[in-house]
Formats: C-alpha cells, sequence, structure tokens
C-alpha cells in the first residue's frame, strides 16, 4: 500500500474559494492549458493524447476555484456495461495515464472536487486511474483525498519502470561506449551485404501516411505481428493506429513524438518509437523484422534513437516497465512502480474487488470483472443498495467481454 505524506501535498493548496466542477462533452480546452503549466514531464497530456481515436466517448471533469481558474480537468472514458456507470481515466496506456494539475493544486482542492455532486455524478461507482505511477500528483492527490473523504482505494501492483541517467555528450563515461558503438557497427556491416542500410528520425513535420504504413509493416513482420493475436500492437491494431495518427495532429505532440525508422534498401526493419518531453524522454515501443533478427536491428535503431534524443538536450530516459536483463546491462535502473488504481465509492462494492484485484498480476480489467462476478457467490459480505442493483442486473456476469477492450 502506497503511503503519502498527506502535510507535502497540503502545503501546494491555496484557498480561493468553493471548487466547482462540471463535465462537458469530450476534451475540454483546459486539458491543453493545464498541460502548458505542468512540468515537461507530463507535457504530452494534451487533448489529442486523451481520445485513443474516439473522442466522442470522452467527457471531462473540470474543477474551477471560486475565482474561476481551473486545477483539474480530468478526461474520462466508459468502463464495462453503460449500467455498471464505471469510468476510467482516458488516454493511452503508454507511457502512463495522468491528467494535468494547477501546479498548486493540494490535498483539500482535490477532497472538495471529489464531494462536488457534479464529479460524484460523473464518476458513479468506481474510478480507474491506472496504469499510472506510484509517485505521480495526480495519484497521490487522489488516494489522500479519497482517503479523507471516506471512499477506498484498491491498489494492483504492475511492475517496475526503469530509467537510464545520461552523461552529457563526450563526458568519459557517456553512453554508448565506444565498445558499443563498435559492436553497432559490425552489426550494420552485415547488414548492409543485404543492401544499402538507412536511419529515418521521424517527428515534427516528418509524420506521414508512408510513414506510419512502414511503422505497422515492421511491426506485422516482428513477433507481435505473427505470434500474438495483435490486440497488444501499437500499430497493427487499428484503435492503437487511431491514436497515433490523431496525436501527431497537434503540432506540440508531433514534435514530442518521434520514430527512428531503420532501412535496408527500401524495406522497413526496424523501429523505435519515443516520446520526447524535455529532458526526458519515454519509450513507448520498439520492434524488428524477424527475419533480420541474427543482425540485432533493435540495437542498431536503439543507438541512433539515443543519439537522436541525447542531441535534442536529454538526459534521462524511461524505458517502461520489464526487464529481461537488457535494460540493466545498457545501465538502466529500477525508477516508479506502476500501479493500477481503483477508486470504489461504496465499502461493500469494494469489499467484492478487493480480493481480485490486488491480488491480480494480470489484466486490470480481467481482474475488476473477475471480482464482480466473484460477488455474486460470495455470502456474507456486507450488502449495499447499490450493490445489489449491480448484482442483480448480470452485470457482474457480462463485465468480462465488456472490460476485455483495454
Amino acid at each position: 500500500m502506497l503511503h503519502v505524506d498527506h502535510r507535502n501535498l497540503r502545503a501546494g493548496a491555496v484557498a480561493l474559494g468553493a471548487i466547482e466542477c462540471a463535465v462537458v462533452p469530450g476534451v475540454s480546452p483546459i486539458v491543453d492549458a493545464l498541460a502548458a503549466l505542468g512540468p515537461a514531464s507530463h507535457a504530452f497530456l494534451r487533448d489529442g493524447w486523451f481520445c485513443r481515436g474516439e473522442p466522442e466517448a470522452i467527457t471531462t471533469l473540470v474543477a474551477r476555484r471560486g475565482d474561476g481558474s481551473p486545477i483539474l480537468a480530468l478526461p474520462m472514458r466508459q468502463l464495462g456495461p453503460t449500467g455498471l456507470r464505471a469510468r476510467s481515466l482516458a488516454g493511452s496506456y503508454w507511457p502512463f495515464r495522468s491528467a494535468a494539475l494547477d501546479p498548486s493544486t493540494g490535498v483539500g482542492d482535490m477532497c472538495a472536487v471529489l464531494a462536488h455532486p457534479a464529479t460524484q455524478e460523473a464518476l458513479g461507482p468506481l474510478l480507474r486511474l491506472g496504469p499510472i505511477y506510484h509517485d505521480d500528483r495526480l495519484a497521490q492527490l487522489m488516494i489522500a483525498a479519497a482517503d479523507r473523504i471516506g471512499w477506498h482505494v484498491l491498489i494492483r501492483d504492475m511492475g517496475q519502470s526503469f530509467v537510464q541517467d545520461f552523461a552529457e555528450p563526450g563526458s568519459p563515461d557517456a553512453w554508448p561506449s565506444k565498445s558499443r558503438r563498435k559492436k553497432v557497427r559490425r552489426l550494420t556491416a552485415r547488414l548492409e551485404e543485404q543492401g544499402p542500410v538507412t536511419i529515418r528520425i521521424v517527428r515534427g513535420g516528418d509524420w506521414s501516411r508512408q510513414v506510419f504504413h512502414d511503422l505497422a509493416r515492421i511491426e506485422e513482420n516482428s513477433w507481435v505481428g505473427t505470434r500474438t493475436d495483435r490486440s497488444g500492437a501499437k500499430f497493427l491494431n487499428p484503435h492503437m493506429m487511431a491514436h497515433w495518427q490523431r496525436a501527431v495532429v497537434d503540432p506540440d505532440l508531433a514534435e514530442m513524438l518521434t520514430a527512428s525508422l531503420l532501412y535496408v534498401a527500401d524495406r522497413p526493419i526496424a523501429f523505435s518509437l519515443d516520446l520526447v518531453c524535455g529532458a526526458i524522454a519515454y519509450g513507448i515501443a520498439s520492434s524488428y523484422d524477424a527475419a533480420f533478427a541474427d543482425a540485432s536491428p533493435g540495437q542498431i535503431v536503439t543507438l541512433h534513437a539515443v543519439d537522436a534524443m541525447l542531441a535534442r538536450g536529454v538526459r534521462q530516459v524511461d524505458w517502461g516497465a520489464g526487464d529481461s536483463g537488457y535494460k540493466q546491462e545498457i545501465g538502466a535502473r529500477p525508477g516508479s512502480r506502476i500501479q493500477d488504481i481503483l477508486m470504489v465509492r461504496s465499502a461493500s462494492i469494494a469489499a467484492a474487488l478487493r480480493p481480485r484485484w490486488e491480488e491480480s498480476s494480470g489484466s486490470g480489467t480481467l481482474a475488476l470483472a473477475a471480482g464482480l462476478a466473484d460477488a455474486v457467490r460470495v455470502s456474507g459480505i456486507p450488502s449495499s443498495l447499490t450493490l445489489r442493483r449491480l448484482l442483480m442486473s448480470g452485470l457482474a456476469l457480462s463485465a468480462a467481454a465488456s472490460l476485455l477492450a483495454e
């Protein structure tokens, strides 16, 4: 369980009057305004990042202080069956979900937001925040506020992120080392036996339909395209392809999103997709054509991607979750824990969901569906009118199918 120092969070609150909340359709323009006020690490949390290709499915909870200044814009989408009335924080799964806040927002402000009738109507019985980093300010504020007003917070650990700090280019301990560059030159020479090798760095105005076609082609010939159902694909999955294509319509996001592509002759064979936010970059995805595995194209494209990021002033890369050893081998260290957070208003519903949610190491949506289904069979759990209506409606039994669409 995450422990939060409420005093530190409370110190940032500025009491300027009552908090007013309203729900607006789509992604509110306030989202971009608050993203511009926040830290560079969260600058990507803009309009285009939240829609995932479905702007019509989003509503935004906007909270303002009494003087009209916005403190929070929380884009949300439906979670599960319509009758469940549950909501989830919108946005891409990668690198994490969050929302921009006014930097002065404190726990007192967030308590007022959660207690507001418009918020409670908008959120329904539960709100899913994850996947989100354990030290993310939105997560910390909402957990602390929920605890203070008597809501129930279920936290499921999803793993460890890994970050790598980079020295200034030219430093004695700069990455990559001379030996690694020499290795990559050998690998490149091996590839050149099959045709001319080129690297293309795409960002800003370079994004095009052809670039997305090349990214999808690489993924189609990778293990994701040949050995999975493609639901987790970044470009073969039409839903996620629409997300990226919509994101780069925003010039700011187009500049942050960077694709490094490796070609042999005219054939795209590897890519690294990264998100550059000031001095920090997030590794979103990488993939390579399995037919070229012997030449380690992933290592080649990663080196060029890092070189491009360093040239833009990046000094830390967040490589995301999971490490079979290669991330730490190149110098990465453990970063933030990744958590899936469920905020539940009813004690009875929280009791029904807690065992499956907090003990599951797999899909959060499956854990939620299983927890609801278990509640049908569990006896002795304190029941509330809300819980009885939920279970008697049969939504628990149909939730599994509806919740699979992460």
